[in-house]
């Protein structure tokens, strides 16, 4: 078990009691995610934690994936399906990189609040690539905390170090963009939540 599990396993109660901050930040992220949703999508979430999104979401397809590092993450979420009656999300305790996951096995993959505490970005654009299928849609949220501010990176390390979560990362909206871009992605849609720090909406579309 790696710090971050330990993390993340430690937070699971409290982050499923917690309440979402920006609720209408949050519907519009919803409500922007499931355009690009249809029936038949195989759809994959990372880092689902407690499964709020993806409960919120498996209404539009037919069955979807929802992967976390945090066993205690998953065992939450499961207890919850099992109470809403939820029957199609396949929810798992595992990595982006486990070889279960299968290349070109996708059509949507979603991380939400995530990349910026994944330790290699650019790995991870490209298994991220590697799993969609041509055509398919990478959608994600992602807290920019290098964009207009000398502030967050600096927090951002401090709390790396506390929370024991290793590094987090800081970048900019336009490197986030970038990291995107050069593993092959089209970036079709964007808008930014300017909660402190600046989150980017963005959807970036596999080539064929």
């Amino acid at each position: 078990m790696n710090k971050s599990e330990k993390f993340w396993d430690k937070m699971a109660n409290k982050y499923s009691k917690s309440k979402i901050k920006d609720e209408e930040g949050y519907e519009k992220t919803l409500d922007d995610t499931k355009k690009f949703l249809k029936r038949e999508s195989a759809v994959l979430e990372i880092g689902c934690g407690t499964g709020t999104t993806a409960f919120k979401l498996a209404e539009c397809v037919d069955e979807m994936t929802a992967t976390d590092i945090s066993s205690n993450m998953i065992s939450i979420a499961k207890e919850r399906a099992e109470e809403q009656k939820v029957q199609n999300i396949n929810f798992a305790q595992t990595t982006l990189f486990d070889e279960k996951l299968k290349k070109e096995s996708f059509d949507v993959i979603l991380a939400f609040n995530l990349i910026h505490l994944l330790e290699d970005t650019q790995a991870v654009m490209k298994r991220i690539n590697e799993l969609l299928r041509p055509g398919g849609f990478f959608i994600s949220k992602t807290a920019c905390l290098s964009e207009k501010s000398k502030l967050w990176p600096i927090l951002a390390f401090v709390m790396g170090k506390v929370m024991r979560v290793g590094r987090i990362q800081c970048f900019t909206i336009a490197e986030l963009e970038e990291a995107m871009i050069r593993e092959g992605f089209e970036i079709i849609e964007t808008h930014v939540y300017f909660p402190k720090p600046p989150r980017l909406f963005a959807v970036a579309k596999k080539g064929q």
